[in-house]
């Protein structure tokens, strides 16, 4: 921050108070403004020199005028009018289009920017909109949609919302926020509502449709605005809400990420993003995360599915950078032209991992093993003696071989309590699936999960080297405690299982074990940090074969089928366990 003297703004506005907050912190903020067409700079705020709610003064050589007679025929008011533009840095005109040159330029020589400004009397810019986008009401109010519809898509129900005139009334058309789903429109009519009374009443909307569709944008982010009028008729002819959600046409994409689509490895992945997602509205823009809800081991199905089809995968950095579609598709483009191919993490588990990672499956010596036997004690007095602590079914454990025990996950003292009854030596033989952001967070904290074989399992980044560590596990014949669920339980009722487990057990036939964890949740639930003393109740049931399981399951493939079956058999030991509990 010392190094950085100047701070640049061009291409769009930039907000007042932001640039007084960033000559406060000592940095000097230069703004400029100019089109393509003008090389591009037609005026600049220097730094030293700055007003921000200007764009500066004309550079040496630029005259600037304000044209009111081209608004005046929309009604346009006050001293607003378009900027027109004459000097060196303007062009001379548009490429092989002729009509378009002489439309761009008065008949005396000066460039019509299409933007809307005032000059002040010291030759300052304001801007204050585009010709294009200005609304003119019925009662000749002038109105800036962009600064509008900025105001009403802060309110949380709004995910976009796009102004305009319709039978010179103010209406709009708005997407809500993802997982509205009931009284969707009464919804929209309070946040309206709501931020209508802090405004000027010729800036109330007076009706809106509802669409579950993105709004169509350009490559910037811009909305198309030519196409707004014709797809609110769309909506409110339909009965108000938008008949169907499906993914962008490649007809409605810009020209750029049409391109995108021309490479296999790009087409795949929107394919199989429209298969997975049909009703998720899928665009370019859509976000991996908050919008398809794209978690780290539906990354994994995603990129070992296209490795299988295009050779190309993505690893784990690639992923990091990934926000949108579009993003995935140019890493997916770029992985191509470096001819990437990454290795299948359960299949080929050691050509995944590196000697960091390599760390946390060393034998450990005679002094961890005696900290970790130190530590198991430690815990299993804790637990018997400030919770009733109740067994069923450790018997059905094998004493020793490869074996996978998958527990539900509804709080922090589930791997406590799990320890706590388990034999010690057969916890010598077993690793832990810990999540990064809890086991791994200090120094201490990683040396304790050294101590006791507990492997990384990152929910972001990192899913082929946590899922590799936990084949790499099974391929030396260890045993592996894991949570299908992929994170903790909110409500306490069992969650939908994560992929994983049946990409492990499809790869490795080894006995799975559910278990089942009573009473974690009530002495514990999420956000609690200490624990109410109570009874814990830990049931685990028969093992599995995960060959009968694949048979059992329903799903698109075998490790899905594996994922089905294994979860049933969970909810049917927790109905067993509830009704033991209530000495049913």
């Amino acid at each position: 921050g010392r190094q950085l003297r100047v701070l640049a703004c061009g291409g769009a506005a930039l907000d007042e108070a932001l640039a007084w907050n960033l000559e406060a912190l000592g940095w000097q903020v230069a703004v400029g403004y100019g089109l393509t067409e003008t090389a591009p700079l037609l005026t600049i705020d220097p730094p030293g020199k700055i007003r921000p709610d200007t764009v500066g003064r004309p550079v040496d050589g630029v005259s600037l005028r304000i044209d009111r007679h081209a608004v005046a025929e929309v009604g346009l008011r006050g001293r607003d009018g378009e900027i027109l533009a004459r000097g060196p840095s303007v062009f001379v005109g548009y490429h092989h289009l002729p009509e378009r040159t002489r439309e761009a330029f008065t008949d005396d020589g000066w460039f019509h920017t299409g933007d809307l400004g005032w000059l002040d009397d010291d030759g300052y810019l304001h801007l204050s909109g585009r010709v294009s986008t200005l609304i003119v009401t019925a009662g000749g109010e002038n109105i800036q949609p962009d600064d509008l519809e900025e105001r009403y898509a802060a309110h949380p129900a709004i995910k976009e919302i796009g102004i305009l005139q319709h039978k010179d009334k103010l209406v709009a058309l708005i997407v809500p926020v993802t997982g509205i789903s009931n009284d969707v429109e009464s919804r929209l009519q309070t946040a309206l509502s709501e931020v209508g009374r802090e405004l000027p009443s010729y800036q109330q909307l007076t009706d809106f449709a509802v669409s579950r569709k993105p709004l169509p944008r350009t490559r910037l982010g811009k909305i198309r605005r030519h196409k707004l009028s014709e797809l609110y008729q769309q909506v409110i002819s339909t009965g108000g809400e938008a008949a169907e959600v499906k993914p962008m046409e490649l007809q409605e994409m810009s020209a750029e990420d049409r391109s995108l689509l021309e490479y296999p490895a790009a087409r795949g992945a929107w394919e199989w993003l429209a298969q997975h997602y049909p009703k998720k509205g899928l665009t370019p823009d859509s976000s991996m995360e908050f919008e398809l809800g794209m978690d780290s081991l539906e990354w994994l199905n995603l990129t070992l599915e296209l490795g299988e089809h295009t050779g190309i995968e993505l690893d784990d950095e690639a992923i990091g950078r990934i926000e949108t579609v579009r993003d995935l598709l140019r890493e997916l483009i770029d992985a191509m032209a470096q001819a990437t191919a990454i290795a299948d993490p359960i299949k080929e588990p050691e050509l995944v991992l590196d000697e960091a990672d390599r760390r946390w499956l060393k034998p450990r010596g005679p002094l961890l093993r005696g900290a970790a036997r130190g530590l198991y004690i430690i815990n299993r007095v804790l637990l018997r003696s400030l919770f009733s602590l109740q067994v069923d079914g450790l018997e059905r454990l094998p004493k020793q071989g490869p074996v996978v025990l998958a527990c539900n996950h509804v709080s922090y003292l589930d791997p406590f309590t799990v320890a706590a009854v388990l034999p010690l030596a057969r916890l010598d033989t077993l690793y832990w699936g810990g999540w990064t952001g809890v086991a791994f967070t200090n120094p201490l904290k990683r040396f304790g999960s050294r101590v006791v074989q507990v492997i990384p399992i990152n929910q972001r980044r990192g899913v082929r080297t946590s899922l590799a560590l936990a084949a790499s596990v099974l391929e030396r014949e260890h045993g592996l405690i894991w949570f299908p669920e992929g994170g903790r339980s909110a409500s306490g009722e069992l969650q939908e299982f994560r992929p994983g487990i049946g990409m492990l057990l499809e790869r490795f036939s080894v006995p799975v074990i559910p278990v089942v964890l009573q009473g974690t949740h009530e002495a514990m639930p999420p956000g609690q940090r200490i624990p109410a003393l109570g009874r814990l109740t830990i049931h685990f049931g028969e093992p599995l074969d995960p060959r009968r399981l694949a048979e059992q399951g329903q799903g698109d493939n075998i490790a899905a089928r594996i994922t089905n079956a294994l979860q049933h058999h969970m909810r049917e030991l927790q109905r067993y366990s509830a009704k033991n509990d209530a000495g049913v």
